[in-house]
């Protein structure tokens, strides 16, 4: 058994007994082919939930740089073969790993937002999704992960349909066109995420 599979297999236990995980439309995640998957990002476990939802392919999460100066979630990173990556300018070095990765057939995933958003609240999602995309030709999953993870509590990992990239294959991309892309990738998380808080996520009073 790989070092992959031993650790999703233990995240995969751990979270059904500390937390009541629904995941729905698993069938969305293609057995094959290049695909990266975007999530949102409300809390430091949404990489494990993403990871133990997907249970046909092995994913690769991109990470922001600074968490690898943490020696733990270094080792633990590295051991699960994430990826570091500058969230405003990616690196030849980063782009090269990402494409090495999806040639492999692993999928990549991301939280195009960068860093953690308060429960109701989305950021705006990084254009380097865009880049790795159309680069590697890879069609984009969006995922919405929905909890207030409290111990215990439910959470509903919702995978939405593949997103096809391809008309952006052929043609110039102008990095202008990068942001508007991935916002209409991540407004289907952000959809999805509203659609499906109901029973799971509070109503907002102000």
């Amino acid at each position: 058994m790989s070092f992959y599979k031993f650790v999703v297999g233990v995240l995969s236990f751990l979270s059904k007994i500390l937390y009541r995980v629904e995941i729905i439309g698993e069938g969305n995640i293609p057995s094959e082919g290049n695909l990266i998957i975007i999530a949102n990002h409300k809390h430091f476990l949404d990489p494990v939930f993403m990871l133990v939802a997907v249970k046909n392919r092995k994913i690769i999460p991109v990470a922001k740089q600074e968490l690898f100066s943490v020696p733990i979630l270094k080792f633990f990173m590295k051991k699960v073969g994430a990826i570091p990556v500058n969230r405003d300018n990616p690196s030849i070095s980063t782009f090269r790993a990402v494409l090495s990765e999806i040639k492999s057939g692993s999928v990549l995933g991301i939280f195009p937002e960068g860093t953690r958003a308060d429960t109701y609240d989305f950021l705006t999602p990084k254009s380097g999704t865009t880049m790795f995309s159309i680069k590697t030709k890879s069609d984009i999953v969006p995922m919405s992960i929905i909890s207030t993870f409290k111990l215990f509590s439910k959470v509903k990992v919702v995978i939405g349909e593949p997103i096809d990239m391809s008309q952006y294959y052929n043609r110039k991309v102008d990095k202008s066109e990068y942001q508007g892309i991935v916002q209409e990738c991540f407004d289907v998380v952000v959809k999805n995420y509203k659609d499906n808080m109901g029973g799971i996520i509070p109503e907002r009073t102000e």
